[in-house]
Parts: C-alpha cells; sequence; structure tokens
C-alpha cells in the first residue's frame, strides 16, 4: 500500500502547485519540517528496537554495559572463587531463549507480509501508516513534489529547453528505479519506495510529453506507458510486492485513457482491458492480492460505463457484448479465486481475515447487470433472460463450489445463493406483471428468512426481510397505474397478488415470534415481528379499502366501509389473539379504526336530514349495533382473560362508551328532527335522553360493583361521567338560550314540557354523580356554585319561555329583555328567589351553611333592587313600573321577617 499512498501525495502536491502557485511551496516545506520530524522519531524507534532486540538475547544493552566489561580481564588469583563478573544487570527480565533461525531471515516490510493486509483495504491502510520504512515514504515523497516544483519553475523561467527537462527528468526516475532495485536486497522498504518513486516519476514525464506538450505521439505513448506498466508488473511479482504491482497495472489501465484522442475503437480499448484483467486473474490464481483485484475491476467497469454513457449505440451491441461477458466472468472467477487463496495461505488460522471479497463478489454482478440493462434498454425480455441467466450462473456455481468444498467455503456459497435468488427474482418483475412480481419477491423472501433461521444463518435474514419491503414498495407503485374498476370484488389479479404479499408476512411474523437464543438482539422478538407482522396487515388494510371503494354500491359511504373492513379484521385477530398474542395490538388498533371512521361517517353529516338518512336509509343503525356488539364481545372476553397494558384495555372501553354515547344522542336528536315538525323542545331533550340514561345505568353499577365499573370504575368515572356532566350543564346553558321549549304538535305547559324534563335528568344525574363520589375542596365549591348558577339560569329561562308562550313576549334572542312583562316577572322571580335562599337559610340549612346561603340571598335581593332603579324604572311603563316596586317591596317585607340573618357560627 507504500505506493498508493505515495501516488496520491504527488498528485495532490501537483496540483496544490498549479492552483495555488507559490503557495504550493510552502506545503513542501510544511512536508519537510514533518520528514525532519518522523526522521528524529524514527532514529528513536530503531534505537529502541537495537536494545530490546539485546534483552531478548539475554545481553546488557551497550549504553548501559559496565565500562569494566570492555577491559581485559586480570590475572586469576588462588583463591579457589571466581572472580566476580556481571552477566546481566539485576534489574533485567529472565533470559529468553533465541528466535528461530527462520526469523533471522531479512522480513518482508508490516503491510506486505501479513495475509490480513493484502486480503483487507482498511488494513492495507493502516500498515502503510505503520511500517517500518515509513521515513523513506514521506522522503520519496517530498522529494517527488520537489522535483515537481522544480520542473515547474523551470518552465515559468525558461531556464533549460522542454525536451531537456523532460529528458533530466526522466533519467531521475530510471536512476531512482535502478538504485531501488540495488538497494532492495539489503534494505527491502527503502528499495522498493526507490522504484515506486522512480516509476511515478517516468509515468508523469510520458503523460506530460504526450499530452501537455505534445512531444510524443499517441501511438508511441500509449506503447510506452503499456511497457512501464509491463515492466512494473513483472518487478511486482518477482519481489512479492503489492504496491508495485497496484502502481503498475494503475498505470496501464490509464495509459489508453491518457492517451487518448478520441478516435480510436471501443473493441481496442475493451481488447486491451480484457488482457490485462487475464494477467490479474492470473495473479490471483496465486496471490490474495484485494487491492489489485479491486483496481482492476474500478477501472474495466468504470471507464467502460462512461464510455457507455457517451459513446454507446444499439448498433454497438454485439460488438460489445462479449467484452462484458467476459470480463464478468472474470471477476466471477477472481472472486471465487480470492477465497480460495485466502483459506490456502491462511496458516495461522486467524478469524478475523475477510473470507470473501463482498465488494467483488456483490459489486460485479450488479455493475454487470446495470451496464446490460443499459444495453436492453426497452427489450424487458431480453432483460429477463439475462437476470435469469446470471440467477443460473450462481445458484450451480454456489451447488458445485459446496460440493468441492463443503464447509470451507460456505461463506461463499451463501453469498452465492443469495445473488441467485435475487436475479431470479428479478426475472418475473421484467417479464410479468409488475404486481405478480411483487407477490414472487415476498414469497421468495419468506422462503429466504425461513432457511436463514433454520440454518441459523442471521445474516441471510435481513435480504428475506429487505425482499418484502421491496415487494410491498413495488406493488403499492403500481397499484394506481393499474387503475381500479372493472374487477370482482376481492376476485381479481390485484387483490389476489395482495394476499400473497400479506401471507407472506405472516409467515415471516409467524417464524420471528420466537426467541432463539444464538440470535442477535435485533432478530429477537418483538421487533423483528412486530415489523413484519404490522406490514402486512397494514397491507391488508389498505388494500380492502381499496377494493370496497371500487366496488359499485349506492347505499353504503366510504365511511361505513372503512368501518365494516376494520370490524373485520378487529374480528379476526381477536380470534387469533390466543394462539398469537401479539395480534391483541392489531385487534385494538383495528377496533379503533372502526369506531373513527364511524364517528367521522356521523360527523360528515351536512344537517339533520341527511343524518337521519344515513340512520334510516343507509348504515347508521346496522353499523352502530354491529360495532357495539362487537366491541362488548372483546370487552367481556378480555375481562375472562385479562391482558397486558392496563392503560390500553382503559381505553378501549373510554372510546366504546364515548361511541355509545355519540351514537344514542345523534340517533334520537335526528328521530324527532325528523318526525316532529316543530322541535323546539323534542330535539335538545332527545339529544342528551340516551347517553344520560347510559351515564345513569353505569353510575348504578358502580354502585353494585358490576362490570365494566367493577374493573374500569375509576377510569370510567374520570374520563366519562364526569366529562359528560360537563356537556350537559354546557347543554342547559345552550338550551336554554336557544329553545322555547315548544311541544308542537302539542300545548306546551311550564314544567311538564321535554325541554324541562330533560333538566329534571341533568339534575338527577348530578345528584347520581356526587354520591358515587362525592368531591372534595375547592373543585367540589366551584362545581357546587356552577350548578347553583345553572339553576337560577334555568328558573329565569322558565319564566322567559312561559310568558312567551301565555302573552306572547319574545324570547332571549329576539328582544325578551325590552318586554315590561318579563323585566317585570324577573323582579319578581328574583326576589322570590332570594326569600327561598333566606329562608331556607335560616330553617333547613346547616350551620356552616346558613349565613353564606343567607349572605347570596342578600346579594339577590340587592341586585333586585339595582334592577327597579336603573331598569325598570326608566324603561317600564306606570302599571308595570308599580307593580314592580309594590310586589318587590312587600316580599322584602316578608323576608327580614320569616328569615332574619342567622346567628354566626361558634366553634369551641
Amino acid at each position: 500500500m507504500s505506493w498508493l499512498g505515495l501516488v496520491g501525495g504527488v498528485v495532490l502536491a501537483w496540483l496544490a502547485g498549479e492552483i495555488f502557485g507559490q503557495r504550493g511551496g510552502g506545503l513542501a516545506v510544511l512536508g519537510g519540517l514533518v520528514g525532519v520530524l518522523l526522521m528524529r522519531m524514527q532514529a528513536r524507534l530503531n534505537a529502541l528496537g537495537e536494545e530490546l532486540r539485546q534483552l531478548r538475547l539475554g545481553q546488557a544493552p551497550a549504553a548501559t554495559r559496565p565500562a569494566r566489561a570492555a577491559m581485559p580481564e586480570p590475572e586469576p588469583e588462588p583463591a579457589p572463587a571466581p572472580p566476580p563478573r556481571i552477566e546481566t544487570p539485576p534489574a533485567l527480565p529472565p533470559r529468553l531463549p533465541p528466535e528461530p533461525a527462520a526469523r533471522a531471515q531479512p522480513r518482508l516490510e508490516p503491510d506486505e507480509q501479513s495475509l490480513a493486509a493484502t486480503s483487507s483495504l482498511g488494513r492495507s491502510l493502516l500498515a502503510w501508516f505503520r511500517g517500518g520504512n515509513t521515513i523513506v515514504r514521506v522522503a520519496v515523497l517530498l522529494l517527488f513534489i520537489g522535483v515537481a516544483f522544480l520542473l515547474r519553475y523551470a518552465a515559468e523561467n525558461a531556464l533549460l529547453p522542454l525536451a531537456w527537462r523532460l529528458a533530466g527528468t526522466a533519467l531521475a526516475g530510471l536512476a531512482l528505479t535502478g538504485l531501488g532495485l540495488r538497494l532492495t536486497p539489503k534494505r527491502r522498504g527503502y528499495g522498493l519506495s526507490l522504484q515506486g518513486a522512480g516509476v511515478g516519476i517516468s509515468y508523469l514525464v510520458l503523460f506530460a510529453a504526450f499530452r501537455l506538450y505534445g512531444l510524443v505521439p499517441a501511438g508511441l505513448s500509449f506503447g510506452l506507458l503499456a511497457a512501464l506498466a509491463a515492466i512494473t508488473t513483472v518487478l511486482a511479482l518477482r519481489q512479492d510486492a503489492l504496491p508495485l504491482a497496484a502502481l503498475g497495472f494503475g498505470g496501464a489501465f490509464l495509459a489508453p485513457v491518457l492517451t487518448s484522442t478520441g478516435q480510436g475503437s471501443h473493441v481496442a480499448l475493451f481488447g486491451y482491458y480484457l488482457l490485462l484483467n487475464l494477467a490479474i486473474a492470473w495473479i490471483a490464481r496465486h496471490k490474495a492480492w484485494k487491492l489489485l483485484n479491486l483496481e482492476g475491476f474500478v477501472f474495466s467497469f468504470g471507464i467502460g460505463g462512461l464510455w457507455g454513457l457517451k459513446a454507446y449505440q444499439p448498433e454497438l451491441f454485439w460488438s460489445t457484448e462479449p467484452f462484458l461477458i467476459a470480463q464478468f466472468g472474470l471477476y466471477l472467477f477472481i472472486a471465487v479465486q480470492y477465497t480460495q487463496r485466502v483459506l490456502q495461505q491462511n496458516q495461522d488460522g486467524e478469524k478475523t481475515l475477510a473470507l470473501v471479497d463482498g465488494g467483488l463478489l456483490f459489486g460485479a454482478p450488479i455493475v454487470a447487470f446495470g451496464l446490460q440493462a443499459g444495453m436492453l434498454r426497452g427489450q424487458p425480455l431480453a432483460l429477463a433472460f439475462s437476470a435469469a441467466s446470471l440467477a443460473a450462473i450462481y445458484l450451480l456455481l454456489g451447488h458445485w463450489l459446496w460440493r468441492q468444498a463443503g464447509q470451507r467455503l460456505l461463506i461463499l456459497v451463501e453469498g452465492m445463493a443469495a445473488l441467485g435468488l435475487a436475479f431470479l427474482a428479478l426475472v418475473m418483475p421484467l417479464a410479468l406483471d409488475a404486481r405478480w412480481t411483487s407477490a414472487a419477491w415476498a414469497l421468495q423472501g419468506l422462503g429466504v428468512l425461513w432457511i436463514a433461521l433454520r440454518q441459523g444463518r442471521w445474516w441471510a435474514a435481513v435480504p428475506g426481510i429487505l425482499l418484502q419491503l421491496a415487494a410491498a414498495l413495488s406493488y403499492w407503485s403500481s397499484l394506481g397505474a393499474q387503475g381500479m374498476e372493472g374487477r370482482w370484488l376481492f376476485l381479481n389479479s390485484a387483490f389476489l397478488a395482495l394476499a400473497l404479499l400479506v401471507a407472506a408476512g405472516l409467515g415471516s411474523a409467524a417464524l420471528l415470534r420466537r426467541p432463539r437464543p444464538q440470535a442477535p438482539a435485533w432478530l429477537q422478538p418483538p421487533l423483528p415481528e412486530a415489523l413484519m407482522l404490522g406490514l402486512a396487515l397494514l397491507q391488508l388494510w389498505v388494500g380492502g379499502l381499496n377494493e370496497l371503494q371500487a366496488w359499485d354500491q349506492h347505499w353504503l359511504d366510504g365511511a361505513a366501509l372503512g368501518a365494516g373492513w376494520s370490524a373485520l379484521l378487529a374480528l379476526a385477530a381477536e380470534l387469533r389473539r390466543p394462539a398469537w398474542p401479539t395480534l391483541r395490538w392489531p385487534a385494538r388498533i383495528f377496533m379503533s379504526l372502526a369506531l373513527l371512521s364511524s364517528t367521522l361517517g356521523l360527523l360528515d353529516a351536512s344537517n339533520a336530514a341527511s343524518l337521519w338518512q344515513r340512520y334510516s336509509q343507509g348504515p347508521g343503525l346496522p353499523e352502530a349495533f354491529a360495532l357495539l356488539t362487537l366491541g362488548l364481545w372483546r370487552l367481556l372476553r378480555q375481562r375472562r382473560a385479562p391482558l397486558p397494558e392496563p392503560w390500553a384495555q382503559a381505553a378501549e372501553h373510554l372510546l366504546l362508551a364515548w361511541y355509545a354515547m355519540l351514537q344514542g344522542g345523534l340517533w334520537l336528536y335526528t328521530a324527532g328532527a325528523h318526525l316532529v315538525a316543530r322541535h323546539e323542545g323534542w330535539t335538545p331533550a332527545a339529544a342528551i335522553l340516551l347517553p344520560t340514561l347510559l351515564g345513569l345505568a353505569l353510575l348504578a353499577r358502580h354502585q353494585s360493583q358490576r362490570w365494566p365499573m367493577d374493573v374500569q370504575g375509576q377510569v370510567l368515572r374520570q374520563g366519562l361521567l364526569k366529562p359528560w356532566m360537563a356537556l350537559l350543564m354546557l347543554w342547559v346553558l345552550a338550551a336554554n338560550l336557544f329553545s322555547d321549549a315548544s311541544m308542537a304538535p302539542l300545548p306546551t305547559l311550564p314544567l311538564l314540557n321535554p325541554l324541562d324534563l330533560a333538566h329534571g335528568l341533568v339534575l338527577i344525574y348530578a345528584l347520581r354523580l356526587r354520591q358515587a363520589g362525592p368531591g372534595t375542596g375547592r373543585a367540589a365549591r366551584v362545581a357546587l356554585l356552577a350548578g347553583a348558577g345553572l339553576a337560577f339560569w334555568w328558573l329565569n329561562s322558565l319564566l322567559v319561555r312561559s310568558l312567551h308562550h301565555g302573552l306572547g313576549t319574545p324570547m332571549w334572542l329576539d328582544g325578551a329583555l325590552g318586554s315590561a312583562a318579563v323585566q317585570t316577572g324577573l323582579s319578581l322571580l328574583w326576589t322570590l328567589a332570594a326569600l327561598a335562599a333566606m329562608l331556607w337559610a335560616t330553617r333547613r340549612a346547616a350551620p356552616a351553611l346558613a349565613r353564606p346561603l343567607w349572605m347570596a340571598g342578600a346579594v339577590l335581593l340587592g341586585a333586585v333592587v339595582l334592577k327597579l332603579f336603573l331598569v325598570d324604572l326608566s324603561q317600564l311603563g306606570s302599571l308595570a313600573r308599580i307593580v314592580s316596586f309594590l310586589a318587590v317591596g312587600a316580599l322584602m317585607l316578608v323576608i327580614g321577617y320569616v328569615a332574619p340573618l342567622p346567628p354566626e357560627e361558634r366553634t369551641t
């Protein structure tokens, strides 16, 4: 990998000089400084390496040996003890055995000796930076940049003739190459670096002589570049140097491009590339050089693809197709050889080696088929035959390799099987209808997933899932173009194809629902199971709605069809739920969609007449009855076998209860509006009758602790019964403001009309709700005051309605406050209300409420007095004014006598 970095640095430096001019020299200076620093670091590393080698051999480093060790030993004394001698310093580790003789031989550089490096692009790049000849590489790179700048300077200042400059540069390149060849046996890394520098300079000179200066004709330039590439490749093979081989073949592939005049033959170009790829295939028989394989693939198909975009014509098919087939076959052979060479050379049993060149194995067929598709544009049957041929090649070759090598080539065989299935899946979309193609893809995806899970090949599960996702996208993208008309309901090709997609999705979800201890976390339930189950049921729901919308019918609207289809799916999911617990979520979702669709159908009606038509002549009542029955059945079924997620069960109870209230209120309201000519009194009462009765029934069940209040009592009280009370309060405000309580065709009677009787029902509901759970604190006081205010509003409206029917006075919105009779009646009513409140406070109220209630009556009397002087005195006639003042005065006298201020409550 050293020469890749070298050539890349040269190109970048050259471009920097061309773009930035003199600033590019700063890059060279900076590079020089970095080189000096790296050289110092390298010297230090060499010294440390030498010390480590001596320690392993059991010797003290030269710098740490005692000075006396180098002096001659003195004559031995007669004493029997041998003279003292320090063999090793005390701090040294135990003596290690010497290294085997094989390791004492000159070794390859770290980026060239390891199979893990030559078979991995990432490791090759990392090894280049960590290699032992890094300083040489950087130095050569800086030298090369300096030469380029020197040549530029000479050209700009005309210091030397052009031919002399090029010749001198070429000689310098040859000299570097020769010096590298001479030094390689002794200093391999150093010598190879010099060879690479020399070859790079030679390529640069030849290219400049032809393209920039026009000194060499195209044919001669091509021949020289090809010869230089061949020489470089021979040098690389003789020296077992992958970087040199990559450099040589790179120059060989670029030679026709660099020397192209635009007039050449594509047959000659592709024939030349075929010869180069044959050479790479021959090398692949002996070396697992992944970089070289990838280089040849990129240049061959990349340059071929660029030529195709610019120059390909249909009449050139038969002169181009053989080369495409041959190149594809060569790189299929190279991919197989790579795996075999890796297995053969992997003597150390490294588990991290890439046993398959995935980029080449999967990239070659994809790129080749893409080029084939471009050449066969407008010929789907021919392209389908190409896909079938590729599928047969990969499946048959994978089968043959399995029989030859078995488990040793298992990963390669599995990759070929996946490619064979993928190309087999492409046959039908190219030859058949897109919808049936999608169905075939889905079934193939199910088969791939089943095989992957059965054999424990977890990575193979991903293509199976992705293939089904692609099938869904293909189906729905083609559906709109096919149209939906003129088909039998559910008995047509579109829905039958969809049924296969759904069946494949459900089958995949069933396979993925079982935990597998050896599988990775992303393949464990519930995530993959939920993905496939959701995809299948979503397609089924949408597809069924499309079918029903296209159905020629008149009495069923879209809302009813959506509600019915969703309810049917909810029923099916609920029936299968005990055996497949995950289906509880689809059952809930489909039931909610059914209720929502039905509700939207109700709210979509423009007026009461159209809503009544939906109930009387459309699907309104059967739809509501069916959904309520299904919902109650599901809730009772859950009561017998409780499900997890209690919050979801609570939501289901609330949703069904609100739906029942809405249906009951709207049905009776529209019936009153349609059946009664004047419905001012009937329809407001009808709107709250059935929902309020349902609420009272639930309150009774709450008191007796019966279902559903025994399990969801708190939820229903907070989420249904109390909110309904708030809606009833709003109804009291609106009904008394807009309705005159007419009972047509019957005569209207005060208190004995539907509207006032409905107020009695509201009062009963409020009292029962308070008994079921009396509030405390501020909320209770606010509710009490709001109830008292609404009661007072109802009394005033009752008076106005009674005067309207008895004396013909206007209603509220028609000018009731401008009537003398209404004003006098209001004054008397307010006074009587104050009398009742104050009398109750002195006779019946609890001591804690007596004084506040009496004070409220007193405030109301004050309001009456203000009204007499501000309104009645100025607006009423003489008789009405007299009646108001006299009546109010008399009543206040009575109040003062019968209801004096209660004593203040005392606490001890």
